[in-house]
Order: structure tokens, then C-alpha cells, then sequence
């Protein structure tokens, strides 16, 4: 196996509400997921694996969906 194919990985990136929405507003904050795009586009390019698990679903659906406070039983987090 050739030296650069054993540097190629799998590169898990979790991102949380925190990181995906504005502190200031609750809206997406599209400049920041843009730039995860461009660079975990990059990884790809460059052979990498990746993986994008968000555990921010549901605070985006939250404020998608103007509710006051996160849901709690599982129908509505789904």
C-alpha cells in the first residue's frame, strides 16, 4: 500500500445547535455552514472519508417551527 493511501481517513465531524444556529437570532447560521461545507468538501477531495453527524436537528426544527421551548416526548422530537 502506498504511503499516501495509508494517511487517507475517516473523519467524523459532529456539530451541535450551538454551532449551527446564531446565538444572536436562533437562525442558521449559513456562513458557518457554508464554511464546514467547503472544508469537509475538501477532505473528500482529498480521499478522506467523512462523516457529518448533527445532533442539532431538533434545535433547528425548534426554531423552524417557532416553538417556545424543546419538546420532550419523542413523537414530537421526531
Amino acid at each position: 500500500m502506498a504511503a499516501a493511501e495509508q494517511r487517507k481517513r475517516t473523519i467524523v465531524v459532529k456539530v451541535g445547535t450551538s454551532s449551527i444556529l446564531r446565538a444572536d437570532t436562533g437562525d442558521l447560521a449559513l456562513s458557518t455552514l457554508a464554511s464546514l461545507v467547503e472544508n469537509l468538501t475538501a477532505l473528500r477531495r482529498d480521499g478522506h472519508n467523512v462523516i457529518l453527524v448533527s445532533s442539532g436537528a431538533v434545535g433547528v426544527g425548534c426554531v423552524r417551527m417557532k416553538l417556545k421551548t424543546r419538546p420532550t416526548r419523542l413523537p414530537e422530537l421526531q
